[in-house]
């Protein structure tokens, strides 16, 4: 090994001065790129409920990330134990979980057993000793195969209820992937900043997420969405226009011949900026938007908007968006759209016939493909309850309308009929008509 001078230690690494804040080139000032680099982490902050043990890693890897202006190996030294460091959080968050006590079912000879643990090694010494008689972890009741790897702690947190999303299942199997490779690696390649800091901010939304706190606007677990009382509007000149409800006073009544619609739909980020034009595809039965839309009246002019909206006083609200269940109808080997079960439950006569599908998935098209494509071979999506092999959909079952309805996952108190006009903005029409 050579022995390098401090001050040569102390000097920016050329590497990390070519990342800016527009990409690759050029050369930043070193004192620029360190601000910068540690900007791309700064908000990344671990929720109060996050055990201590998961907190002390986290903020390791915050403080060695900035070291990497003076040394570009830094980054891949933190992508590699931020990898690791998602088992930590796993087990930090088991043992809060279990409380200083397991439950196993054992099959030989058939009985329950309840043990004491203090630590995460009494729970793995303890899986190796009654391995002969094949222990399933209770998991609220649910018997679960369990050794106290990562796999096994990955199914114990899905269980619990503690991850949710049906897409995160995709990324949470890349990360252990990645995981397993740092663990026991062949070769390895050298990770950017942004690498490193992606990977950061994943281990952060996964953290959290243990400890009960999506995080707002997310990639992989995201929280609820806000969503505002709005106006959908088109007229005769094939004008679509979205504006806030409260916004329909601030304008001229007016006879344009523009038709009105009442909704409660996510528009707004929470810095203001409006977001993608999913509500485009607004449709009063189907699901066609990627985030929920609810109908509230309509359609009718400006006017009429103006007095059901000042009548009902409809409020805003926050929604979940992920792991929502879809019923899709099939007539003659064709799906259809997916709808909520609330709009299912309250077709009527014809409408209701044909075989139905319940799928849990995160967005309505992941629903809709799984459905369309289920059939077709090589395909590889699963057809019995589960979930999918090939896509991030989990198959709750299919038959007939009124048994999906007693096992599509909403209680039955909770599930009350909704009957909305037949209504679609043209551009829905559109869509739909090139499907």
């Amino acid at each position: 090994m050579e022995i390098r001078p401090l001050q040569e230690l102390q000097a920016a690494d050329e590497l990390s001065l070519a990342f800016n804040p527009f990409g690759l080139g050029g050369r930043m000032r070193p004192e620029d790129a360190a601000e910068f680099q540690q900007s791309q982490i700064a908000g990344l902050v671990l929720s109060d409920r996050v055990a201590e043990g998961t907190r002390r890693s986290f903020e390791r890897l915050r403080n060695v990330f900035a070291y990497g202006v003076l040394c570009y190996d830094m980054y891949t030294l933190v992508s590699d134990a931020a990898l690791l460091a998602f088992e930590q959080a796993l087990r930090d968050r088991f043992m809060e979980w279990c409380a200083g006590a397991v439950t196993f079912s054992l099959a030989e000879p058939e009985e329950t057993g309840s043990f004491t643990v203090t630590s995460f090694e009494d729970v793995t010494g303890l899986t190796k000793r009654l391995r002969r008689r094949k222990p399933r972890l209770l998991v609220n009741g649910t018997p679960i195969a369990f050794n106290g790897m990562l796999g096994g702690l990955r199914r114990w947190a899905r269980t619990a209820g503690l991850l949710r999303g049906r897409r995160s299942i995709g990324i949470e199997d890349s990360l252990a992937d990645l995981r397993n490779h740092v663990a026991h690696p062949t070769h390895h390649q050298v990770d950017t900043p942004v690498d490193a800091a992606r990977t950061l901010s994943d281990l952060a939304e996964f953290v959290n997420q243990l400890w009960g706190e999506p995080t707002v606007g997310g990639r992989h677990f995201p929280a609820p969405l806000r969503r505002e009382i709005l106006a959908l509007s088109w007229g005769p000149d094939g004008r679509i226009g979205l504006e806030s409800a409260d916004a329909l006073r601030e304008q001229p009544h007016s006879a344009d011949g523009a038709e009105y619609v009442l909704i409660r739909a996510f528009h707004r980020d929470r810095t203001g900026r409006r977001q993608e034009l999913h509500w485009m595809n607004f449709d009063s039965r189907y699901e066609l938007t990627q985030y929920p839309v609810d109908y509230l009246w309509g359609p009718g002019s400006r006017d009429e908007a103006l007095a059901w909206h000042a009548e009902h006083r409809p409020q805003e609200d926050t929604t979940d968006f992920v792991d929502r269940v879809f019923l899709l109808r099939e007539v003659d080997g064709r799906s259809q759209h997916p709808m909520r079960p609330e709009v299912a439950a309250g077709l009527l006569g014809d409408e209701r016939i044909g075989t139905w599908h319940a799928l849990r998935a995160d967005y309505p098209s992941d629903a809709f493909v799984h459905a369309r494509d289920r059939g077709e071979s090589g395909a590889g999506h699963t057809v019995r309850p589960g979930d999918c092999t090939a896509c991030s959909v989990e198959v709750i079952g299919s038959g007939d309308l009124d048994q999906l309805l007693l096992v599509a996952g909403v209680a039955p108190g909770d599930l009350r009929p909704i009957h909305p006009p037949a209504l679609r903005s043209p551009l829905a029409v559109d869509a739909a008509q090139r499907r």
